[in-house]
């Protein structure tokens, strides 16, 4: 039963990070239009990726098997490639909305499966 309780709080981590991660991308380029840099800082990626690892992580409890657990790590890692190669590309910026959307839904279907069970 506290394992669920683990899992549950990771998920809303997850969720609420991948949320504040498009609000993020969403200002960035109005705030540097007003010309507030700080918050295109390259450490502010970082805790985003730091964030959304843990929080999959625990909600997974380090499995690879389950079909969600696929879902979430295939996910985070296209965010992570996303994130890193978004200066390269327009696709990729493209990218980091469609897997933090991904990572979302697939927190959001996890917290419903520890529910049921």
């Amino acid at each position: 039963m506290t394992q669920t309780k683990k899992i549950y709080w990771a998920d809303k981590l997850g969720v609420f990070s991948s949320l504040l991660c498009i609000v993020h991308c969403l200002a960035v380029p109005t705030f540097l239009s007003l010309g507030i840099g700080f918050l295109n800082n390259p450490i502010i990626a970082f805790l985003f990726i730091l964030v959304a690892f843990i929080s999959i992580y625990k909600a997974t409890n380090g499995k690879f098997i389950k079909g969600i657990s696929v879902f979430l790590w295939v996910s985070f890692i296209g965010f992570v490639i996303s994130i890193l190669l978004e200066e390269h590309a327009e696709i990729f910026e493209y990218g980091m909305f469609l897997f933090s959307s991904s990572i979302i839904l697939g927190h959001f279907y996890n917290m419903r499966n520890c529910l049921k069970s």
